[in-house]
């Protein structure tokens, strides 16, 4: 192959032997490569102004506004805020109808004591309890229990058919559906859960209305309310004959 002086030679090769040039254009820091060009002005799109962007749209919180746990609300019915010993009462009442709920089968009899207990205590959580049997008794025991006041303390929040809906997962049932005989035992929960009446009165109440499962069960927790307060009356007792002794 016959060789060319590049320095003298490159103007005599023949068009067939001679290299074809990349001319490199700048322009915007954009390289446009081409053969020859002449008098050719490459321009860019201009950019937009900044002022002409739209900001995102920031949704305001309404004042007062609190952030939901996600989490079922429960039936505020017994606080680490109230006194020990309504404390106390209102647990036993708890365990008394977690006694009777089961045995009417409303509530799978697998159900975890400490469960059940927590569906009274307020928190915001999923207490684990099946409800066995239709959601219109549900409904109407809810209906009927979360407007006693005296019985339910007021929260935000906590209504009867977001309870079904969302603690038991239930859709929203009729609760005209609901039979005599369950209707009874609704009202008798809510009169258990009245701490004003005592496990006596209950038990009385039980005698005239309820089943001899009911007044069994209910005697039980009668006897025992009856022994605590008889030791609590020896132990007045006995106080006095120690003061007067001394004295």
């Amino acid at each position: 192959m016959k060789q060319f002086n590049t320095d003298t030679e490159e103007m005599e090769m023949p068009e067939d032997y001679k290299p074809t040039y990349i001319h490199e254009q700048h322009n915007n820091n954009c390289q446009q490569f081409f053969g020859p060009i002449t008098n050719c002005t490459f321009t860019m799109p201009a950019a937009k102004p900044s002022s002409s962007r739209k900001p995102k749209a920031t949704k305001q919180k309404n004042a007062g506004e609190k952030k939901l746990s996600g989490k079922p609300k429960t039936l505020k019915y017994y606080t680490s805020d109230i006194e020990d010993d309504e404390k106390k009462a209102r647990k036993e009442r708890v365990e008394a109808v977690f006694r009777l709920w089961a045995k009417w089968e409303w509530i799978d009899k697998n159900t975890i004591a400490d469960d059940f207990h927590s569906f009274f205590k307020g928190h915001d959580r999923h207490c684990n309890i099946t409800w066995t049997t239709n959601a219109a008794i549900l409904t109407l025991l809810l209906q009927r229990l979360i407007p006693r006041k005296d019985v339910i303390a007021e929260q935000t929040g906590c209504h009867p058919n977001s309870l079904v809906i969302h603690q038991f997962g239930f859709k929203k049932a009729d609760y005209r559906d609901v039979d005599e005989a369950n209707k009874k035992r609704i009202d008798f929960t809510i009169f258990v859960l009245d701490v004003n009446h005592s496990f006596q009165e209950i038990y009385k109440e039980a005698k005239n209305k309820m089943s001899e499962a009911d007044k069994t069960v209910m005697k039980e927790f009668a006897d025992e309310e009856l022994k605590k307060a008889m030791e609590e009356e020896a132990k007045i007792g006995n106080a006095h004959i120690r003061k007067s002794t001394w004295g």
